[in-house]
């Protein structure tokens, strides 16, 4: 016996064809369109991709069968490439970009032609020749699946996609290669197969095929998950919980960084005054309110010259390169922007300014001196009367 002895059904139109031999077609784009609106983020409502997407499968067919010499349905795999033109409509209804449609639009190629091609083959063993017995096991083989592809492997594939744009660049474009790849050996395994002798070891060839494709897909979302829970991890280790700022270990480590660099650099310590009132006074946690505050203020102001670290308690710490502005340092005194969402009124803050010019000393040294030059400026804050 060789081959699934497919029919061999030609023409132009629609009526010269038994219904039949459209329905694993048609199904196999239902589920398409289904599987990539599950993975996609909408621009417009449902009814409006829906009805989008129906006009534009009519039209295509109604191009293809009204032009076409002569269309021939084999499952072999040929009429994907169809899906290409998909991404037409699909850059216009989904936010993704392309090269991202794509990742998606082959991952269900992979799915729904590998459920054509074991049920050709499977009926090819069974009952050669007719569509109907190919579209039933089809629908078998779709029930059989269907939970555990979208509720396991589709969510999984859309934390992927999520967080992929997390890691570099070059994984789209392995993303896009590792999948346009499983899906052309797939066809080809395929092809191949229709023209040679049906047997259960090419079915098995193809139940291996496709659970080695899905695995991968797991593969893949573990370690994206890994990679996720390391960067918790780290960003625990190097930031503070409470305000998000770098934390003072992390201070540490860029100090001596910028240090090895041999450049000119400033380092601004400061202390919010009067702190413990706020504490005593209003709370704890309008305190908490009264730090992230000024960090995100001071963060604000710093943010096109240096970084700011929480180095502990109310004391905060920034590293900028060259030499602070007197404009910017003002700023940071003054907090002008302190009364949206403060939690209680600013009670001003104390700033030591040491430029670190070559050779550099110690991290340790650095932080000793500007910390002292932080307590003469409240020192003389508050023999004026002005702390």
């Amino acid at each position: 016996m060789y081959g699934p002895q497919l029919p061999e059904f030609t023409g132009k139109g629609i009526n010269q064809m038994p219904i039949f031999q459209y329905l694993p077609t048609l199904e196999l784009l239902f589920f398409n369109l289904f599987t990539i609106d599950r993975c996609c983020h909408r621009k417009y409502s449902f009814l409006k991709t829906f009805l989008m997407l129906f006009l534009f499968s009519a039209v295509l067919f109604g191009i293809s069968y009204t032009f076409a010499e002569e269309l021939s349905f084999q499952g072999d795999g040929s009429l994907s490439l169809y899906g290409l033109v998909f991404l037409i409509p699909f850059r216009y209804l989904y936010r993704e970009k392309l090269p991202l449609l794509f990742i998606i639009v082959c991952t269900c190629w992979v799915y729904t032609l590998g459920i054509l091609s074991l049920s050709i083959q499977i009926a090819g063993m069974l009952e050669p020749g007719s569509w109907f017995f190919i579209w039933t096991i089809q629908n078998l083989l779709y029930l059989l699946t269907l939970v555990p592809f979208y509720k396991h492997l589709v969510p999984k594939y859309i934390f992927v996609i999520e967080h992929i744009s997390l890691f570099d660049k070059r994984w789209y474009k392995y993303m896009v290669l590792n999948n346009c790849l499983s899906f052309l050996l797939l066809v080809v395994i395929n092809w191949y197969f229709l023209k040679e002798e049906t047997s259960f070891e090419k079915i098995l060839i193809l139940f291996l095929l496709l659970s080695i494709i899905c695995v991968s897909y797991l593969i893949l979302y573990q370690i994206v998950l890994d990679a996720i829970k390391i960067n918790d991890l780290k960003q625990e280790v190097s930031h503070d919980p409470l305000t998000g700022l770098r934390n003072r270990a992390q201070l540490w480590t860029d100090l001596q960084s910028v240090s090895k660099t041999g450049q000119t650099f400033s380092v601004l310590f400061m202390d919010l005054d009067r702190f413990k009132l706020i504490n005593d006074q209003y709370g704890h946690i309008a305190g908490d309110q009264y730090l992230n505050h000024f960090a995100r203020i001071s963060s604000d102001i710093l943010r096109e010259l240096g970084r700011v670290y929480r180095f502990g308690g109310d004391e905060f710490v920034a590293v900028c390169p060259g030499v602070i502005p007197q404009e910017i340092i003002g700023r940071l005194k003054e907090c002008r922007e302190w009364d949206s969402g403060a939690p209680c009124p600013f009670n001003q803050v104390s700033i030591g300014v040491l430029l670190c010019e070559p050779p550099h000393s110690g991290v340790e040294e650095i932080l000793q001196r500007v910390d002292r030059l932080m307590y003469q400026n409240k020192t003389a804050r508050a023999v004026s009367g002005k702390a």
